[in-house]
């Protein structure tokens, strides 16, 4: 064997060290570049997706229901300040199998009345069907706090305390007098005496307007001014107070109310026709007192 065979050998040694150890720090280098190439796609989806607390999304936009609205005004309020359907929104509140056990009867129901009145954010994400279920959840947990047993010892269902709260709430305007309001309807109930109520009228023609001879006349079993007893469904969707006024209304012998005209949204209370009448003539000669000269 020769000196240079022996040099041979160790330089193939060495170069196959060589050659595994550029092996090795390429594996390495290449890791590496995988490791910066997942974390960047990590970090692009954490900023693109919605779901992720640190997406960058707008903030949901508040809506208001206040409380009265029937759902057609609620699907034009839908309409007007966000992107969603009203006409989505009339067609999944119609008269169905939801509505029908919410009300405990056996026929076709609209949600009119469990549409709950509340501020509701309205995402990129919100559907409509999304909505109405909300407010349908939070009629639930608003009328669980409701105590019924007075409206049941007078022989009212859940059902009939929320179309007595929908009718207290389109005729009240001050908060104070919901329960009286509610107690004349009582009152009335008990007597067989129709209840007279023009927010029923409204209801039945579609519009919350001065009532015409025509519109007095209607046929519509939501006529209270026609048909005595509770009109069919509630004619507005109430809030919570209205819901507690209705299921426990003030005592009184009150039958009759009327609008006083006198710029403060009251009413006047009187026990006996008589009464009325003379408050009916007050309630004008207010009216014209505060109107302004021609």
């Amino acid at each position: 064997m020769t000196g240079r065979d022996q040099w041979d050998r160790h330089d193939v040694r060495r170069h196959r060290r060589r050659r595994r150890a550029g092996r090795r720090r390429l594996l390495g280098l290449l890791a590496a570049l995988v490791v910066v190439a997942v974390a960047s796609v990590v970090a692009w989806t954490v900023g693109r997706d919605p779901a992720s607390p640190t997406a960058t999304v707008p903030p949901p936009t508040p809506l208001t229901f206040p409380e009265g609205l029937r759902r057609e005004d609620m699907a034009r309020l839908l309409e007007e300040k966000t992107n969603l359907s009203g006409q989505q929104y009339l067609e999944l509140t119609k008269p169905g199998p939801d509505g029908a056990r919410l009300s405990g009867r056996s026929n076709a129901t609209s949600l009119e009345g469990f549409l709950f009145p509340a501020t509701y954010g309205i995402g990129s994400e919100t559907t409509v069907e999304f909505l109405v279920d909300q407010q349908v959840r939070a009629y639930e947990a608003n009328v669980a706090k409701v105590d019924m047993a007075y409206a049941r010892s007078r022989n009212l269902t859940p059902f009939d305390v929320l179309i007595i709260a929908s009718m207290v709430e389109r005729e009240v305007a001050a908060p104070a007098e919901r329960a009286t309001v509610a107690g004349v309807i009582y009152n009335r109930l008990r007597n067989r005496m129709r209840l007279d109520i023009d927010a029923t009228v409204q209801y039945a023609v579609g519009k919350w307007r001065p009532l015409t001879a025509a519109d007095l006349g209607s046929d519509s079993p939501y006529n209270t001014r026609r048909f005595a007893g509770l009109p069919p469904g509630p004619i507005s969707n109430p809030g919570l107070a209205s819901l507690q006024a209705a299921a426990r209304p003030r005592a009184s012998r009150f039958l009759y109310y009327v609008a006083r005209k006198d710029g403060t949204d009251r009413h006047y209370f009187a026990a006996t026709l008589e009464q009325f009448e003379a408050l009916k003539a007050k309630a004008r000669a207010n009216k014209a007192a505060t109107s302004p000269s021609p």
